[in-house]
């Protein structure tokens, strides 16, 4: 999520022919490139905002049916009432926030 934070800590623990795939980024990153090529591994970008809605609608199809079925299990960190949404925004942005932050009506 954070590349400009991680992507080179990511590099030097890949396999030999992993992937990165960027999701997210707050600034600039620098790389030393010998970390891709000793492992012949890809760096690529992506972003939801450019995936066809066809692709978007079979991924809210699999996410259901994964949640459904319970292949898909999200880690909760911390749960919020509705009326603390802005002690939730606090939290999720903290340092070691871990797991997903829910906000209950």
């Amino acid at each position: 999520m954070l590349a400009n934070v991680n992507l080179g800590r990511d590099l030097k623990i890949l396999a030999m022919g992993g992937r990165v795939v960027v999701i997210g980024s707050r600034g600039t990153v620098e790389i030393d490139p010998r970390d891709t090529m000793g492992r012949d591994a890809s760096i690529v970008g992506m972003s939801l905002f450019n995936t066809p809605a066809a692709d978007m609608t079979a991924i809210h199809a699999a996410l259901g049916a994964g949640l459904e079925n319970g292949t898909l299990r999200p880690v909760i960190g911390r749960e919020f009432p509705l009326s603390a949404a802005p002690e939730s925004h606090g939290a999720v942005m903290s340092p070691g926030a871990r797991g997903k932050i829910v906000l209950l009506p």
